[in-house]
């Protein structure tokens, strides 16, 4: 099964730990989607945007130690996209945005150089989790 990672699973070092059966398959960018911090990432439907995502191949214990990991089925639930793409989203009201962490900011962006993906829409993602916070 193939696996999106849009957050701190981008990290390959850090998958390696977690997943160690996941296989890379590279980067890539979802249109019409748009990653948001809410202290963790997290996306939305945007028509405007594209989000950068990591595909792996994971087996079924990486399945499981994701599922933990994401705190499924209570902080994220799991669905397909692309018929065929697994990835993890944030139940709830999805209310405000929050600014991550910078150790968890950090591993994301590290995660995007791995994969030469574009880290725009990343450093987007934290200055509109920033400026909401200023309104607040």
């Amino acid at each position: 099964m193939y696996y999106a990672a849009y957050g701190m699973n981008t990290n390959r070092a850090a998958m390696a730990v977690r997943c160690p059966k996941a296989k890379p398959m590279g980067g890539f960018y979802l249109p019409s989607h748009r990653l948001v911090f809410r202290g963790v990432a997290d996306f939305r439907k945007d028509q405007d945007c594209v989000m950068p995502v990591v595909l792996w191949e994971i087996t079924f214990d990486c399945l499981q130690s994701l599922d933990h990991l994401e705190g499924y089925p209570h902080l994220y639930d799991r669905r397909k996209i692309n018929d065929t793409w697994l990835i993890y989203d944030m139940n709830g009201d999805k209310g405000g945005l929050q600014v991550p962490s910078k150790g968890y900011y950090d591993m994301i962006e590290e995660g995007y150089k791995d994969f030469g993906l574009d880290d725009f829409w990343l450093r987007s993602a934290r200055e509109d989790a920033s400026n909401r916070m200023e309104l607040v």
